[in-house]
């Protein structure tokens, strides 16, 4: 790996993470070739993998080489180490937030919409990438945590389901932002799945259920009377030049018990039932 990619690979990775490698070439009996999330590493392995079939390592050591140890698994069952690699994932994705979030408030502008105005999302994304290149800093810790959501992403659990994104400029002032933009079904109708948090209100979930121009949608917080609608639920949102209007379908309702994280919740790793809410009664 060249000077400069070894260097990216450091900002993006961290002692201790569980990574996933494609095996591309067996320059020896004991040491593979494999890639990283688009970075080539030389790996040792005490395994024969064949070509094309993906490892999961330790990184051992970041200085003054990368060292990187191969996690055994159940040859009988190739999903066997899912259970380790989503738990690997999850541990990673919360440190990539704790590191990139206090960057946020710098970020993204203001809010310039007002009620009955609808919010343009494709502008406040705009707007936030561009600041993002600005503060080099922000940057990195941006694509790292934006690495490992497209791998958790990835994962069959999630990826059945429909696209999971983490979309941090809007609601502006929140933090912890999760998004699953669900597959089409019956009509054309597909659920969405918002997940942040507010300072006063809390954790907060939406779920919509979106068709046509129209997406209804059920609120749910942890102190839902501390909830202003208009900073997060507009009565409009423009994509591109599609106007869709937000529908609450009941007043905001309490969450109950804290919830785990979206993610954990759509991959079945934590309790409670959010995600079982149904739309259409």
């Amino acid at each position: 790996m060249a000077g400069r990619d070894l260097e990216d690979f450091r900002r993006a990775f961290r002692s201790g993470e569980r990574v996933v490698g494609r095996v591309l070439s067996r320059p020896d009996a004991r040491h593979a070739l494999v890639d990283i999330s688009g970075f080539e590493l030389l790996a040792a392995t005490d395994t024969d993998p064949p070509l094309g079939s993906r490892l999961t390592f330790s990184i051992t050591r970041m200085h003054p080489v990368v060292v990187l140890r191969e996690l055994a698994r159940d040859h009988n069952d190739p999903n066997a180490d899912l259970p380790r690699r989503i738990a690997g994932l999850l541990s990673s994705l919360a440190g990539a937030r704790a590191a990139f979030e206090p960057h946020l408030s710098g970020l993204r502008p203001p809010p310039a919409h007002s009620p009955g105005q609808a919010v343009d999302l494709a502008d406040l994304k705009r707007r936030f990438l561009a600041a993002l290149c600005a503060d080099e800093p922000a940057f990195a810790a941006y694509r790292r945590l934006s690495r490992l959501t497209r791998e958790l992403a990835a994962l069959p659990g999630l990826s059945r389901l429909g696209k999971y994104l983490y979309a941090p400029w809007y609601p502006p002032g929140a933090v912890g932002h999760e998004l699953l933009l669900g597959r089409p079904g019956t009509g054309g109708a597909r659920e969405i799945h918002l997940a942040f948090r507010l300072e006063g209100p809390g954790e907060v979930r939406v779920k919509a259920l979106y068709h046509g121009d129209t997406a209804r949608c059920l609120v749910f917080a942890a102190a839902p009377e501390r909830l202003d609608r208009h900073m997060f639920l507009p009565e409009a949102v423009r994509l591109g030049r599609k106007v869709i209007r937000l529908l609450p379908m009941a007043a905001p309702r309490p969450l109950g018990t804290p919830l785990p994280s979206l993610a954990q919740t759509l991959l079945g790793n934590g309790t409670g039932s959010f995600t079982g809410v149904n739309l259409r009664v």
